[in-house]
């Protein structure tokens, strides 16, 4: 396995915490190494993203990891949770919005993984 820096945050399932996720995500990409529209598209797949956990956990008390890891040629972006409700975030997603929004400014994206321990992997490559 490939050396790497893991950053991980752990936030609560309220809407005003997303812009605490932004604002990692912006310093993470930047440090990373990411020109500074990339370091906007990731943030706007990072919020989209959290934005539907928000959305589907429906309950302020629960909350959410998103782990951040620099690798030599890529960041990966996993989100975990341990509310059973959200392992498939969005699997009822009927507009298919949000998915667009995150396949437009991430490079790979792994939605629903059987067996994994995250609920969804979003990749940039440099």
């Amino acid at each position: 396995m490939e050396s790497h820096d893991r950053i991980a945050i752990t936030l609560p399932c309220k809407a005003e915490y997303v812009s605490v996720a932004r604002l990692a995500a912006s310093g993470v990409a930047n440090r990373a190494g990411f020109d500074i529209d990339t370091v906007e598209d990731i943030k706007v797949a990072v919020s989209e993203v959290c934005s539907r956990i928000i959305g589907v956990a429906e309950n302020g008390s629960k909350q959410y990891e998103i782990e951040f890891n620099i690798c030599a040629n890529k960041l990966i972006v996993n989100f975990t949770s341990d509310i059973k409700k959200i392992d498939c975030i969005f699997q009822n997603d009927d507009d298919g919005l949000g998915m667009s929004i995150i396949n437009a400014f991430m490079d790979d994206v792994e939605y629903c993984p059987e067996n994994k321990s995250y609920m969804l992997s979003m990749t940039k490559k440099f």
